[in-house]
């Protein structure tokens, strides 16, 4: 909530400012990814199956 703007505006019935997602869509958002560790010149790094929206998903978390 700190790192992102508000998703609505307030009305009478004030329901919540930002959309929240259940914990179950973050992990397969983030961690039920198939991909594999590797160390090209002994840097540990992350490989992924090329796919923008993958990518954007996890980008917009790595700021906050």
């Amino acid at each position: 909530m700190r790192y992102r703007e508000s998703n609505r505006n307030t009305t009478v019935r004030r329901p919540a400012l930002w959309k929240f997602s259940e914990i179950g869509t973050l992990r397969k958002q983030i961690i039920q990814r198939a991909g594999r560790l590797i160390r090209p010149q002994r840097i540990l790094t992350l490989s992924m199956a090329e796919n923008p929206a993958v990518e954007e998903t996890i980008l917009s978390y790595l700021p906050a």
